[in-house]
């Protein structure tokens, strides 16, 4: 009876063979692999180097059979790194707490000590000691560079001349230099600086156009600031005899006729802004509209002319009253709140 060649004890032993080769071959790679350690790694690295798309394949095709398992992965390793710094983070914490209680105990102690270890170590290293210490002070200043710097511009604001006159200085003998650097950046920088004059005669442009005037900001030292605030202070709260009050008034008092150009003005003003909000611009005014206006500036003449007559009428009445009291007025406090009406009865008109 014939066998099948896919089955029976020949192709049992075939497999065998094959898992067997198969071993031995895992085998002497393993051994290769440990005994020419480097060399190994040094092809990898090249064969990787000289083959990134490769690389790239092999990683995505790898992440995409094993997903779970590269993620759980990633997830341990995190952890890990987690639990590594906090371990790090709560030991530095233990190392400055500590430090701080020494410096605490002996001050003196302490900077001695610093003092010559520093001295130390410039006498062992003098290049690897100026090399740290630049590098230990540039982390510093990258630490508080905004602090540092409003520092500096609130010291230059203060005193603006040192400033000035260091830079007027270097000016005198380097400006050679200074020009060679504002023409080497503009060349760099062309079309910034372009777009920032274009930017800046525009705005000018609307500035004119508004009628506003020209900027005339200027900065003050802190001498100037702290004498403007004095002069503010003392004027707002010093006290005002009467006499001063009244002389402040009739000085300040605003005249009837500028009142009534004022009142014209903005008539004029309002007219000008209904006619540029009325949708129908081309249409004329009905005739309500018409009357309407003409009362509203009837109401308002007649309102300005009654205002101007009480005001008259006030004027003289106080003259008659100064020349038929015979007691001085009494003295009213302009500081405080309005109180109640009460006759006046030392003299005169009640005024």
């Amino acid at each position: 009876m014939a066998t099948s060649s896919g089955s029976g004890p020949d192709a049992s032993d075939a497999t065998n063979e094959e898992e067997a080769r198969r071993a031995r071959k895992r085998e002497n790679r393993r051994r290769y692999a440990e005994a020419h350690r480097e060399e190994v790694a040094e092809r990898l690295r090249a064969w990787k180097a000289a083959h990134p798309e490769k690389v790239k394949e092999y990683r995505a095709r790898f992440r995409e059979r094993h997903l779970e398992q590269v993620r759980r992965e990633n997830r341990e390793g995190e952890r890990r790194r987690a639990a590594k710094k906090r371990t790090a983070d709560a030991a530095a914490e233990r190392r400055r707490v500590r430090a701080r209680d020494r410096y605490a105990q002996d001050p003196a102690g302490n900077l001695e000590y610093q003092r010559q270890r520093r001295a130390a170590q410039r006498a062992a290293d003098p290049d690897g000691y100026r090399e740290a210490k630049r590098a230990r002070n540039k982390r510093w200043r990258d630490r508080h560079r905004e602090e540092q710097n409003a520092k500096r511009r609130e010291k230059h604001r203060d005193n603006p001349d040192a400033k000035r006159e260091s830079a007027a200085r270097y000016y005198q003998t380097q400006g050679e230099r200074v020009r060679e650097r504002r023409r080497a950046y503009y060349q760099a920088n062309r079309e910034a600086q372009l777009e920032k004059q274009r930017q800046w005669r525009a705005r000018e442009k609307r500035r004119r156009d508004a009628g506003l005037p020209p900027r005339r900001l200027h900065r003050t030292t802190a001498a100037e600031r702290a004498a403007n605030r004095g002069a503010a202070v003392e004027f707002f709260e010093r006290e005002r005899t009467p006499e001063q009050i009244a002389i402040l008034k009739e000085e300040l008092r605003t005249p009837d006729d500028v009142i009534a150009r004022w009142e014209r003005d903005s008539e004029r003003a309002r007219i000008a802004s209904a006619i540029a909000a009325d949708t129908d611009i081309t249409g004329p005014l009905t005739a309500s509209q018409m009357r309407h206006r003409e009362r509203e500036r009837a109401a308002r003449q007649k309102q300005v002319a009654r205002e101007l007559e009480e005001a008259r009428m006030d004027q003289i009445a106080r003259a008659i009253n100064d020349r038929l009291r015979t007691h001085p007025r009494p003295v009213r406090s302009h500081n405080h709140a309005p109180t109640p009406h009460i006759p006046d009865t030392s003299g005169g008109l009640s005024l």
